[in-house]
């Protein structure tokens, strides 16, 4: 693997000078109305840190404020941070336009897919590319700072934390990266494919791989702290919360392990493929599974509180904003849901499936699908 600095590659920008400055100041901090990266927060819960803001509590309607098409279809779930919206597509380009309007302020080109997730820290956004790359670019002018090289597709969409960045390939290593020089820190030879999105949790990084292995990692070392092995490739981020870690397999089951005793406590068999990042919130962990099914269970016991049939596929890893559940499903459709009972609240029309995951904003949610279009949704 090796480490780039700057190379002549450029972002295209498209704003006018004024409109970069006020652009600048809003990325130069986060607020508590940002969605930052994959699942909204460095634990995947799918939640905000400004859930609590009373002006959250507004329903979402379902209602299209804008869209935006690109030329490819979308596998890279949206980033919000200072104003702008991030994400990738499968022309090969990671895009930033303003959150208001939906305009074009940059974009920046690789040489294959972008399915990663972008992430959004200390005014660099970070993403792979199917290229085998990992690119920080400067979030306001989308310049290229550095890039990363690996051994292979980097479809996991990386966790910042503490300087750094963790990720991983298809070679199956997970990396960690310092996110000031690109420089490589450890790697870990995971064996198998590692499809998965970490997630960072008080100094240990949580990443799955096709082996069926969910594996806890020192996040300054990179040493093995435990493993969990399961009986069916992790391909989704796991979620960590309250000492606990919840995470879903092929083998189609939800699994919750206890990070203090460093062991599986309890499974849920859904009865179906689990491609779906989990979603934890008062006590409950909500995800979807291909057979089409949205299920909410008791985070302590993995009991069902509720399950709602969609009747196709569901890849999307759900997001919450107040008691509104939102994701999407091979159907091309967009779905809100009562997290309190699953009733349907509404569901709109895509163009084509929708396997990301939302982006929640201050008062609306952000969407991509294979259709290629980015949609505010209200």
């Amino acid at each position: 693997m090796k480490r780039f600095k700057a190379t002549g590659r450029i972002a295209t920008i498209f704003l006018l000078l004024p409109i970069l400055a006020i652009l600048l100041f809003n990325v130069s901090a986060s607020n508590a109305e940002d969605w930052p990266t994959f699942r909204g927060n460095s634990q995947r819960t799918g939640r905000s840190v400004a859930e609590a803001q009373p002006e959250r509590q507004t329903p979402i309607s379902g209602q299209v404020v804008w869209q935006r098409s690109v030329s490819g279809g979308i596998q890279s779930s949206p980033a919000i941070f200072g104003g702008l919206a991030y994400f990738g597509s499968n022309d090969g380009t990671l895009y930033a336009v303003s959150e208001a309007e939906g305009n074009l302020v940059w974009r920046f080109g690789t040489e294959n897919w972008v399915a990663s997730s972008p992430a959004v820290r200390g005014g660099l956004v970070v993403f792979g590319s199917y290229d085998g790359n990992v690119y920080a670019l400067d979030a306001f002018s989308g310049a290229l700072k550095w890039q990363f090289t690996a051994q292979n597709i980097v479809a996991s969409s990386p966790a910042l934390a503490n300087g750094l960045a963790y990720f991983g390939c298809l070679e199956g290593n997970v990396y960690c990266v310092d996110t000031t020089t690109g420089f490589l820190k450890w790697s870990f030879i995971a064996g198998r494919e590692v499809y998965a999105s970490p997630t960072v949790a008080d100094g240990v990084v949580y990443i799955g791989n096709h082996d069926g292995k969910m594996l806890a990692l020192n996040a300054s070392t990179g040493e093995l702290i435990w493993r969990a092995i399961v009986g069916g490739p992790v391909t989704t981020a796991p979620a960590v919360a309250n000492g606990y870690v919840y995470f879903g397999s092929w083998d189609g089951k939800l699994y919750c392990a206890e990070i203090k005793n460093q062991a599986v406590i309890w499974r849920y068999d859904s009865g179906g493929s689990i491609e779906s990042s989990p979603l934890v919130e008062n006590g409950r962990v909500y995800f979807g599974n291909l057979k089409g099914a949205m299920t909410a269970l008791d985070a302590k016991n993995g009991r069902v509180i509720w399950q709602t049939e969609t009747g196709q596929t569901i890849m999307s890893s759900p997001s919450i904003r107040g008691s509104q559940l939102f994701f999407g499903n091979n159907a091309n459709e967009i779905y809100s849901l009562d997290a309190a009972s699953g009733n349907v609240l509404w569901k709109i029309m895509a163009d084509g499936p929708v396997t990301t995951a939302p982006a929640v904003g201050a008062d609306a949610i952000f969407v991509t699908g294979l259709d290629g279009i980015i949609r505010r949704i209200r």
